[in-house]
């Protein structure tokens, strides 16, 4: 069962509200239940891991891509999962030819919105674009799979809104502990929700691992921006 979070993020540089949809780390897992849950947006963010590397499967994660994008701008990022599957340059080509636009270390104009895609641009022998795109006027809304990445190559950037996903809310929570978290390990930091009034982790709208999530379940995100 998946569950909506509701944020509301203000930056005084949209003339009018907009109304973002996150949905982070599919996995390749079913979708359809989440049409409903995206009605109204005015456009979706997927910050990567559509597909699910432990089966190097994708068909349901592209397809998911398709769909989407006939229903609602949808703007696509890589993760960490996309990365790992064994033909990934041509995971990467099909991904380009999705009906999603695909955000490869790259950005592109949204209305009032600049909306990018980062994902370690050495692993990727890309330029880094983090530098031309906070010089951009306007409000800037980036797609950064890993919410260590942040820590690490973008805080205290000129960026309006980080949305991250991977952690998978730490998998079992207790209060608002996460317990394990890849790329942090146990009792992570940097699992769900607001992080330094910058970024907002989602913790992930499936689960690929065998243990169960408790405490923590599957959700998208609605970000209303203004």
């Amino acid at each position: 069962m998946r569950k909506v979070t509701k944020y509301a993020w203000h930056t005084g540089k949209l003339k009018k509200t907009m109304d973002l949809a996150v949905v982070s780390d599919l996995h390749d897992a079913p979708y359809e239940d989440l049409w409903p849950l995206l009605k109204g947006a005015d456009c979706l963010l997927v910050p990567g891991d559509v597909v699910n590397r432990y089966r190097q499967s994708a068909s349901m994660g592209l397809q998911f891509l398709d769909e989407a994008a006939q229903r609602l701008p949808t703007f696509f990022s890589m993760g960490n999962h996309e990365m790992r599957i064994k033909d990934r340059t041509s995971m990467i080509s099909t991904l380009r030819k999705s009906q999603a636009t695909m955000l490869l270390n790259d950005y592109i104009r949204f209305g009032d919105l600049w909306i990018g895609g980062w994902y370690r641009p050495c692993l990727m022998n890309m330029r880094d674009i983090i530098g031309e795109f906070e010089q951009l006027e306007g409000c800037k809304v980036l797609m950064c799979h890993r919410p260590e990445d942040y820590c690490q190559h973008l805080q205290g950037r000129n960026i309006d809104l980080v949305v991250a996903g991977h952690a998978h809310g730490g998998q079992v929570r207790i209060g608002k502990q996460g317990i394990y978290s890849p790329g942090q390990g146990f009792f992570p930091k940097l699992t769900k929700g607001v992080v330094d009034n910058r970024m907002i982790i989602s913790a992930g709208a499936s689960n690929p691992v065998k243990m169960p999530r408790w405490g923590n379940p599957c959700e998208i995100l609605r970000i209303e921006i203004d």
